[in-house]
């Protein structure tokens, strides 16, 4: 059945007096946009929604008495989404529920986050008493520009500034591409026009194919009505400054302006819905920042071709203010627990850190008197060379016959050469910190091993942990037994903090333990000059002492803070991830949507 056969259906539905199991046309609604359409907020954000008495009524229509999310008896959803690039979509289907936000590579699976689909469909059934149907098409990473513009746009040009400038570098420059690759670079904007867009309807005449597919109860005399459409994008459009050149004043993004109402133009054509509602979804990402750009997202809304079937809804006032002061205040507070030594410039311990007090070294001696066992090896195997360089080059190898349980406390280490940590190799000068004084030198391998032994006279600490300084990736055992690995890379000269769970920490026992370390140096393939550090220790701490640490600690992420995180799963650009954010801008616009049609 076409788009303008359902319509039609729908209005003979009127003068139909046979049954049908609704009484008037199926409600459709389409919601589409980018990641803040996709959705980023966790379901585990939900509770903080009722810690506002604004919003702690909507929290009670969006779960039912026993806590778990509620599912909407008479709305069906089909939401198509994938990766990125649009290469791997899939579509999830269903009564609405909490589940069809965010998806990732997994765009067929309920993905534990919610968008605004969740509240727009729960206030829409709650206001229509009818089946809804919601058909919502998002990809995280997608401006208007390019990948969703509209066909009446015609292909993307270059602004007359960018074209100027890069007419003033044929040899190319940052952001530049030169003069003979310029064909390519149009060739592939060219293939990235407007794909998401068609995407987009594709799916839409899809479902609207066959309604009954996605709802079982659709009932064909009865057909369907588009009842609204939902734009909620513009993140990439906003910081795409080779789109929008120039400095933020009125102005800079007209083309914004004139590109969506150019889209509403074409999604109500290609959908032969000329009248369709379209709500428009101001970005209020940075709550009342980003004047202009709201501005001009907000304008076609007051265009006399738009009057009464456009409206613009501000999502700015839904800004969370007190998860944004919190979030600064969260990076530092886990940069503190996540540090478990700073050092000083000369690669020293920094004494004078207050944080580091509370947790003490366990065994004896300590470890900056520990004698460490440590040998160097090459991978000699090619399945274990790198033929390129590549930033995460940590990887296990085959060891030489007779290494093969180094890592075991009954190894025979008295070969191998004897030092204190750090062990080190070249130097490590990132941060204003240079590690290149080293008690023991690594030696020529690409890879170490490195064996201690202390002595445990009891374990009275309530929480263990292991501080470690490394460059590269690593394993850490402990009496023969793995206790962590670490895959990638950090450029921070200071001692990392791991807190040890119970399945790790069972393996430090009474008496005698053994600690071995399996680590490889940092080199360029191109530029092989190798550095390394490496220094791993176990400390504990008391509940006392951590809670005096936790009370510390409240100076830099206070109760009210710790409080307002709780709402939070994700970054800022995605409205912090916060339920309570996603829910209010649902609820909005369903109103809004309901308002035009009044």
């Amino acid at each position: 059945m076409s788009l303008m056969a359902g319509a039609v259906m729908a209005q003979q539905a009127g003068a139909d007096k046979s049954p049908a199991k609704f009484k008037g046309p199926l409600k459709v609604f389409i919601l589409a946009g980018q990641s803040n359409m996709e959705g980023h907020a966790a379901i585990s954000t939900f509770d903080y929604i009722g810690k506002d008495p604004l919003t702690a009524p909507m929290l009670k229509e969006m779960r039912n008495p026993d806590g778990t999310p509620r599912v909407c008896d008479k709305v069906w959803m089909s939401y198509l989404t994938g990766p990125y690039d649009g290469s791997a979509n899939g579509e999830g289907l269903g009564k609405l529920t909490a589940g069809f936000g965010e998806r990732g590579d997994q765009p067929t699976k309920d993905g534990g986050k919610i968008g605004p689909e969740f509240t727009f469909g729960i206030y829409m059934e709650k206001e229509l008493k009818e089946p809804i149907l919601i058909i919502k098409t998002a990809w995280g990473g997608r401006s208007l520009n390019t990948e969703f513009r509209p066909p009446s746009a015609g292909p993307y040009a270059l602004p007359k500034e960018i074209q100027e400038l890069w007419d003033k570098h044929p040899q190319g420059a940052h952001g530049i591409p030169k003069a003979e690759d310029r064909k390519k670079w149009q060739d592939e904007k060219n293939a990235a026009t407007g794909v998401f867009y068609r995407m987009m309807v594709e799916h839409v005449k899809k479902v609207l194919a066959d309604p009954k597919r996605v709802c079982p109860e659709y009932d064909e005399k009865a057909g369907y009505e588009l009842a609204g459409f939902v734009w909620l994008q513009g993140f990439n459009d906003l910081v795409d400054g080779g789109t929008y050149p120039g400095p933020d004043q009125p102005g800079k993004y007209d083309l914004y302006s004139d590109l969506l109402a150019k889209f509403i133009r074409d999604v109500r054509k290609d959908l032969s819905a000329p009248k369709m509602p379209f709500v428009i979804g101001v970005l209020g990402v940075d709550g009342e920042q980003h004047v202009n750009f709201r501005k001009a997202m907000a304008a076609p809304a007051d265009m006399p071709e738009f009057k009464g079937n456009v409206i613009a809804v501000d999502t700015a006032p839904f800004w969370d203010h007190d998860i944004a002061a919190a979030e600064p205040k969260q990076g530092e507070y886990n940069n503190i627990v996540g540090t478990a030594h700073t050092l000083t410039k000369n690669g020293t311990f920094d004494k004078e850190r207050k944080w580091d007090h509370y947790w003490k070294p366990v065994g004896k001696p300590l470890p900056e008197e520990r004698i460490w066992r440590f040998a160097t090896v090459d991978a000699t195997e090619k399945k274990d060379k790198l033929e390129k360089y590549d930033g995460r080059r940590f990887r296990d190898i085959t060891l030489p016959a007779g290494m093969e349980n180094w890592y075991t406390p009954d190894f025979d280490d008295r070969k191998w050469t004897a030092g204190k940590a750090p062990i080190g190799k070249g130097v490590w000068d990132h941060s204003g910190i240079k590690l290149e004084n080293f008690p023991s030198k690594w030696g020529g391998g690409e890879f170490l091993l490195m064996r201690t032994t202390f002595e445990v006279e009891n374990l009275n600490y309530d929480s263990y942990r292991i501080a470690v300084l490394a460059r590269q990736g690593f394993h850490v055992y402990l009496n023969g037994q793995k206790i962590h690995t670490y895959i990638w890379w950090a450029d921070r000269p200071q001692y990392g903090s791991i807190v040890l769970g119970e399945e790790q920490i069972k393996h430090l026992t009474k008496g005698k333990n053994v600690l071995a370390v399996y680590a490889n140096d940092q080199y360029d393939l191109n530029s092989p000059e190798h550095y390394a550090a490496i220094d791993v220790r176990i400390e504990g701490i008391t509940k006392a002492d951590q809670k005096k640490l936790d009370l510390a600690l409240e100076e830099v992420l206070s109760p009210k803070d710790r409080e307002a995180l709780k709402g939070a799963s994700n970054g800022g650009y995605h409205y912090f991830g916060s339920a309570k954010i996603f829910a209010q801008m649902g609820k909005a616009f369903a109103e809004a949507i309901l308002n035009l049609q009044k």
